[in-house]
């Protein structure tokens, strides 16, 4: 709880159990693609810790208004994602509700010497991104009717892709620290990061991959609302110097089903990057870890 691990953890058979939960409401209209991304984004805190998914079960709400079929197609494509993992669903849970929301709670599992901290980045460290940012804002302007699903299909199978190819890189390479991406956005996560760890970072934000339609959708004033919290929060945490502040708004965009941002030791950053690649992840350097606190975006 201290560094805010990503997955609550018990030492257990000579490693540690892992622990996590997520769901949420609808991102999108496809049920079974919802179904993809909501399981992905729950294996996403254990993937996280250089863990592996062992067992997976069902958090449902639903309500009786709604067609029984669209559940059926939520929990498929849950279920393709918890069979992608190799996890075992162990059934789940279900209530009555007024707006659907599904997710998973997950059991993990890491060795000893192979866990993955929040903590422990260090300065000369490169910080590597393995997928791109603003998804919340896309998925904001489809509800608001600005842009259609087929315009950011690439987007929304980006974040129904488990954190699986990630995490093997995690541990074919090794790094200082890791978290995934998620509802603190970019900024928040990178900020707990380099507090957990007693380091600063510089962010070079011409490196940081950002979906296409993302940005000029923010400066219009279409994002979620948990991007403004998360503006607020970082406050004087994030200093801009050379950038824009609206040209900052996607990396403080939550992100649902986001990929891990990894701090790796520099001369190793490359090699971490072609391990990425090689199993099916984005690999951008976005920055560096330096002395000092907060972070410090520049062009």
């Amino acid at each position: 709880m201290d560094t805010r691990d990503d997955a609550g953890y018990i030492p257990f058979g000579g490693g540690l159990l892992l622990q996590s939960a997520d769901f949420f409401t609808p991102i999108v209209d496809d049920p079974y693609r919802f179904g993809q991304i909501a399981a992905a984004n729950a294996f996403s805190d254990i993937y996280a810790m250089g863990g592996y998914p062992l067992t997976a079960m069902n958090l449902v709400a639903f309500p009786c208004s709604l067609d029984m079929g669209i559940l059926r197609e939520i929990l498929s494509g849950g279920l393709s994602k918890i069979e992608e993992s190799g996890a075992r669903l162990c059934g789940g849970h279900s209530v009555q509700d007024d707006e659907p929301k599904y997710g998973l709670s997950v059991t993990g599992f890491v060795e000893e010497q192979r866990v993955v901290r929040n903590a422990g980045a260090r300065v000369g460290d490169a910080l590597v991104l393995s997928k791109p940012l603003g998804l919340g804002i896309l998925t904001t302007a489809l509800k608001r009717d600005l842009v259609s699903e087929a315009e950011i299909e690439e987007a929304v199978e980006v974040a129904s892709r488990l954190n699986k190819g990630a995490c093997q890189a995690l541990q074919e390479v090794g790094s200082s620290a890791a978290t995934d991406v998620t509802g603190y956005g970019f900024l928040g996560h990178l900020s707990e990061m380099l507090e957990a760890s007693g380091v600063g970072a510089v962010v070079r934000h011409s490196e940081v991959p950002i979906w296409e339609r993302a940005e000029p959708l923010a400066r219009e004033g279409c994002y979620p609302g948990g991007l403004t919290n998360n503006l607020e929060y970082l406050g004087d945490g994030v200093v801009a110097d050379g950038v824009r502040v609206e040209e900052l708004l996607p990396l403080y965009d939550p992100q649902t089903s986001g990929g891990l941002l990894v701090a790796v030791a520099e001369e190793r950053a490359q090699e971490f990057v072609g391990a990425l690649e090689r199993n099916g992840a984005l690999g951008a350097v976005v920055g560096e870890v330096v002395e000092g606190v907060g972070v410090r975006v520049v062009p």
